[in-house]
This record gives structure tokens, sequence and C-alpha cells, in this order.
């Protein structure tokens, strides 16, 4: 089960199941739900609100998908060639088209200018390691990912453009970094 407050409205959040719900609630309403999303086979792990527009959100799930949300109705599904459960989503803070998602064994990076099929960007993860965590650096063309071993690899994203969305090769920069993040249990 994973939680997400809508950060400009902060009685508004969501709330992801097992059962691939997602409920939309308010603390104002106590127990009762105002909206339940349905989309996901699999237990929602994650959820992101869009830091560009409030009525829109990313949900990922065990069954392998992203989804995209605009206004509690599903606009986009989002599957990699690549299998496995998704366990993290994230936007980025810079660019509206650009979002991360985070497998076990890889980082995929999603630009939606680009292709809507398939994932800009994959990066996998050195044999025996979990990865566990994505951030996308604010005003820098930098991703955070944070793994098993509690180690965070930065990596830079050549060729990137803020307004055109134009991205390149992941390039490490360096790493071995202990970070905790607040996400969602899985």
């Amino acid at each position: 089960m994973c939680f997400k407050r809508l950060i400009l409205d902060f009685g508004i959040y969501l709330v992801g199941t097992q059962e691939g719900l997602i409920h939309k609630s308010s603390f104002s309403e106590g127990h009762s739900f105002l909206a339940t999303y349905k989309k996901h086979i699999g237990s929602v792990n994650h959820i992101e609100w869009s830091p560009f527009s409030p009525d829109v959100f990313l949900s990922c799930s065990r069954d392998e998908t992203v989804q995209m949300w605009k206004q509690g109705r599903p606009v986009m599904t989002f599957k990699s060639i690549h299998q496995g459960p998704v366990f993290f989503v994230k936007w980025s803070p810079n660019c509206s088209t650009l979002f991360g998602v985070v497998k076990e064994d890889q980082v995929e990076l999603w630009d939606l200018i680009l292709s809507i099929l398939f994932p800009t960007i994959v990066h996998h993860a050195e044999p025996g390691v979990r990865l566990t965590s994505l951030l996308f650096a604010r005003g820098t063309d930098c991703v955070l990912v944070g793994d098993s071993k509690g180690q965070v690899t930065v990596y830079k994203l050549r060729n990137f453009r803020h307004h055109n969305s134009v991205v390149g090769v992941m390039d490490g920069l360096w790493g071995s970094r202990t970070v905790q993040e607040d996400h969602c249990a899985h």
C-alpha cells in the first residue's frame, strides 16, 4: 500500500492498494472515499502527482505498468519491453514530459516527446543489487538512484535540454552516498 498527498491542497490524498485500486480521499472526509480509480491488475506500489498540473498523476504497479491519470481517468499506459514489476515512479521537476521508473534491476527514463511506446533510457543495475528509488535534482540534469545497499549513484543526463526535452545517455558522475528517502512500502 502507498500514500501520496496533493501538495497544493493539503486535505486531498491518494492511497494505492494491494488490490490495484487507488482511493482518493480528504482528511476532512474521515474514512469515506471521494473516488476510487481502477486500472491496475496488481498492487499499486507508488503514486506521484505531476509538479506541473494538479490534476495529473502517475501510478505504478506489480502488473509491470505505469498509468498516467488526468482528473481521475486513466489516459495512458506505459509498459516497457523489459519485464518486471514497477516499484517506483517519479516526475522530473524540470521537464513536464520526463519521468523515471524503478524496477528491481533497472531504471527507465521516459520522455513523452521522444516516445510514448518505449523508454528513452534504460540503465541496468549491477548484478546482485536491487534498485529502490529515484530522484531528479531540481534545476540540473542529474538523476539520483538509490539501491538496496544504501548507496546512491548520481547520473548526469547528457544533451538534456529543459525546454525541448532532448535526453541523451546516462553518465555516472559519482556514487557511494547514503541517502534515505521516504517512499511507499513494497
